[in-house]
């Protein structure tokens, strides 16, 4: 057995076996999390940064399709992050804002143990399920012509 495999990575460090060395979170990853954050709350369609470009870029295999949505600011004081999301039409905005600030706040705290000083919220329109089945299949059919275009 290795000594990864025997560590317990949720296991508290003591204060007399400190490891020299830095740990240092990448913007992507504060990203990601955000992302995840953000679609797990109900009453969010999606990050307003789901165009043609970024589906192009998804089917291409970008993995910062959505990130477009998201500006990320890292200082000595903590993590400021600004989201710009869609929201379903008949849901409560405010109610919904702010849950978006919470659960990105808890999970970037709880997963990095980083510091959120900041979450803005920008609701950058409503739609209705309707529109998101309609939108969906135009962007699909562009998306595919926009591929047989590429190749």
């Amino acid at each position: 057995m290795t000594v990864e495999e025997n560590m317990d990575v949720n296991a508290p460090v003591a204060a007399d076996s400190i490891i020299s060395g830095d740990v240092r979170v990448h913007e992507s990853v504060l990203a990601s999390i955000a992302r995840k954050s953000v679609l797990a709350v109900p009453g969010v369609i999606r990050l307003s940064g789901s165009s043609l470009i970024d589906n192009i870029a998804e089917i291409v295999g970008s993995r910062k399709t959505f990130d477009r949505a998201i500006v990320i600011g890292v200082s000595d004081e903590g993590i400021t992050l600004e989201v710009r999301i869609i929201v379903k039409y008949g849901e409560k905005v405010p109610a919904v804002a702010a849950a978006v600030q919470k659960n990105i706040i808890d999970d970037i705290t709880r997963l990095t143990g980083m510091n959120v000083v900041r979450a803005d919220v920008v609701v950058m329109d409503l739609e209705d399920n309707a529109e998101v089945q309609e939108d969906a299949g135009t962007e699909e059919s562009s998306v595919l012509s926009a591929a047989s275009f590429v190749e």
